[in-house]
């Protein structure tokens, strides 16, 4: 059950007791669900009760306890706590959470993408050229800054997960609001564009091992989107140009941004899909299949395949809240987060066998953990208009 899942449960409880008389409120259109920080808690939590309390003109424990008695009836849930002034903290049955991996590979690249509702406006492949189009964006005729560069990137990012949220986030308008000063849009450089119009705003710095670098392109202007192409490639250059919010300074050092270590977040979010894939090709090798629908989720109980399950589940939330904030750098740090976590997991949790050693369910449930990560980990990078890599 992803925590959108969980929330429309909660909702569903809410109207149940609007209709036995046991609460009388305006039941909620949203039900905020939050992933718990310390997972002794258990898996998520809601402050619903809170929220419902003074229009149910009772206190937050005594609504928080109502629909807690509800909730522990569905099997899907394992524990129900009502803490402190009355939040709810709920821990997922072990199969209830597993069913996220399921829920991802089903999906596929849809996963945390919002219905065809009315201001959906085509798959994130199209925004792009839909962007340049109702933006205004044309060829351009001179030099192209990386302060535009960077303000264009995050146009192009944030109508991506305006289309992924299904129009949820609120339009192109918001996206205008964004791009006024953006200029026009460079084709085969990552959301290039010319000039500036108006305040150039935080400022863009390039420098290589943390000293200001001077290039033959920029010829001691500022910065051109040439010069950090040129340097890291034009996918890395898009990455690192929206995963810092846009009201912030951008400080991009090269080595950082073309070094494959630990240091560079962009190679460690490709570096994980790389590796799920050789582990997809090895277990193609030695004859083992990915089985979606037969996977037995319930031996997903190891700490680090619940911090996994947990990350996953929690994309839908990341892509709207990106959307509606135009906020791309959300996703990046989303997925940074997602690689180190997969890399925790892959440390202590073997997926294929060694040896003489049979292939176990367990092999597979992992197997399917594995493939709910690359499928989120690709879908994240093609959101802010990156590639996901095969091979490092």
């Amino acid at each position: 059950m992803t925590p959108d899942g969980l929330a429309e449960v909660l909702r569903a409880i809410i109207g149940q007791l609007v209709a036995d008389g046991a609460l009388d409120v305006v039941i909620p259109t949203v039900v905020p669900v939050e992933r718990l920080r310390f997972f002794d808690r258990g898996d998520y939590a809601t402050p619903i009760a809170l929220r419902l309390a003074r229009s149910a003109r009772r206190s937050p424990r005594e609504v928080a306890e109502a629909v807690a008695g509800r909730l522990r009836q569905d099997q899907a849930v394992a524990a129900v706590a009502v803490a402190g002034p009355g939040f709810l903290n709920i821990r997922l049955a072990g199969g209830a959470l597993g069913e996220i991996a399921r829920t991802v590979v089903r999906a596929g690249g849809s996963y945390g993408c919002g219905p065809a509702v009315k201001g959906w406006r085509g798959p994130p492949e199209a925004c792009a050229t839909r962007a340049n189009a109702e933006t205004g964006y044309a060829h351009p005729a001179g030099p192209v800054t990386l302060a535009a560069a960077r303000r264009a990137a995050v146009a192009d990012a944030s109508a991506r997960l305006l289309d992924a949220a299904g129009g949820q986030g609120g339009g192109l308008a918001g996206i205008g609001a964004v791009t006024a000063a953006a200029g026009e849009a460079q084709p085969g450089r990552p959301g290039g564009v010319r000039r500036d119009r108006g305040p150039i705003g935080q400022r863009v710095t390039l420098t290589r091992g943390g000293a200001p670098v001077r290039t033959p392109a920029s010829a001691g202007g500022p910065p051109l989107i040439d010069d950090l192409v040129d340097a890291v490639g034009a996918d890395a250059a898009r990455y690192w140009l929206v995963r810092v919010p846009l009201d912030s300074a951008l400080v991009l050092d090269l080595d950082v941004i073309a070094g494959q270590t630990d240091d560079n977040p962009f190679f460690c979010v490709q570096h994980a899909h790389a590796r799920i894939r050789a582990l997809l090709r090895s277990a193609g090798e030695l004859g083992l299949s990915l089985d979606a629908e037969g996977a037995d989720v319930l031996l997903l109980t190891h700490p680090r395949e619940g911090d996994l399950l947990r990350a996953l589940g929690e994309l839908p939330r990341v892509v709207r809240t990106a959307a509606d904030r135009r906020a791309p750098y959300r996703v990046a740090r989303y997925l940074e987060e997602l690689a180190g976590t997969y890399r925790r997991f892959h440390g202590v949790c073997r997926v294929l066998p060694q040896g003489d050693e049979r292939a176990g369910a367990l092999g597979g449930a992992r197997l399917l953990l594995a493939e709910a990560t690359r499928t989120v980990l690709a879908s994240g990078l093609r959101l802010l208009g990156v590639p996901a890599l095969t091979r490092m």
